[in-house]
């Protein structure tokens, strides 16, 4: 009974590194992309293969680029299989939908989208899966080593870089003003 526990709680903590992964790449909190990793975590993400500092250094040169508009990454199956009490084979699909403006050139070019040097606003849709090595390491599971697979991607052009929301409405931000934050503020956490 008490190793079924712990897997659960092991499971519970995967779970939630893999959710502040994607709370941080949509909200720019390159702090909380980095706590995904360990110090010499590995990523093969498209065009990018390194280390954990490097990796950040690239995701974020390509959203903080005032072109790229919006992004939300969506978690879906998420299958945790435990090699030992310390490593874990994760798989995790993720649908990302991005939108970009037209000054978005290296970003574009990066999805191999067809419409790479329209100059048009252009909405992405990537499906793929995190195939992850986690690593338990002094009591904390972090990725050591991901692969980025992508299944499919859709590009269209058209869409205003605000998505055509009603400014009235309480509107997601990619910064440290995004409502998420302000309510955790609210709560009393940081």
């Amino acid at each position: 009974m008490a190793d079924d526990l712990q897997r659960l709680l092991d499971k519970d903590q995967i779970r939630d590194v893999m959710l502040r992964y994607a709370r941080g790449v949509d909200r720019r909190d390159w702090e909380l992309v980095r706590a995904t990793f360990f110090e010499d975590g590995y990523d093969d993400h498209a065009d990018f293969s390194g280390k954990r500092d490097d990796f950040v250094a690239f995701v974020r040169e390509k959203h903080d680029a005032s072109s790229f508009c919006k992004s939300t990454h969506l978690l879906g199956n998420c299958l945790i299989e435990f090699a030992s009490d310390h490593v874990a084979a994760v798989e995790t699909y993720f649908v990302a939908k991005l939108q970009m403006g037209p000054d978005a050139g290296s970003q574009r070019a990066m999805l191999g989208a067809q419409h790479a040097d329209s100059r048009e606003n252009m909405r992405v849709e990537v499906v793929g899966r995190y195939v992850d090595r986690f690593e338990r390491r002094h009591g904390e599971w972090r990725v050591a080593r991901r692969r980025t697979v992508f299944d499919t991607i859709r590009t269209e052009l058209g869409g205003s870089p605000d998505g055509g929301l009603n400014p009235a409405w309480v509107l997601g931000r990619r910064d440290a003003q995004d409502p998420v934050f302000v309510s955790r503020a609210e709560a009393g956490l940081r």
